[in-house]
């Protein structure tokens, strides 16, 4: 099999970070196996999206604000890095890029895909 990346792409409850991209392990007709924090958590295959390479943009999230465990800075929408995973709150303004506070990449942000779409924890 090829080397595959998923995310959720429905409102369920898992514990898996809102945008974030995880390793395939195993794909079956109804399930996938995925990588999370290094151990394999099985998934119903309709709830995620399933790609054959990781995103190379920021991913656009929509958080909850009634979500009180969040960091207030996580509560609306947010990005999440392409390259090491961490999220930040994104401008205001549409802005073409984002430089990542932890790991200093520069990368586009993907706003067509915060239109709407809100992904799951």
């Amino acid at each position: 099999m090829a080397i595959l990346f998923a995310r959720l792409q429905a409102d369920v409850p898992l514990k898996m970070r809102r945008g974030a991209w995880y390793r395939v392990i195993q794909l079956t007709d109804l399930q996938a196996v995925i990588e999370v924090n290094h151990r394999k958590v099985g998934v119903l295959r309709a709830w995620l999206e399933i790609q054959q390479r990781p995103p190379q943009r920021w991913s656009v999230v929509h958080g909850s604000a009634e979500n009180k465990k969040a960091p207030p800075h996580l509560r609306g929408t947010y990005g999440v890095c392409p390259n090491c995973r961490a999220r930040a709150p994104l401008p205001k303004k549409t802005v073409p890029t984002l430089e990542c506070a932890r790991c200093r990449q520069e990368f586009e942000i993907n706003w067509e895909e915060g239109n709407g779409v809100k992904h799951s924890a």
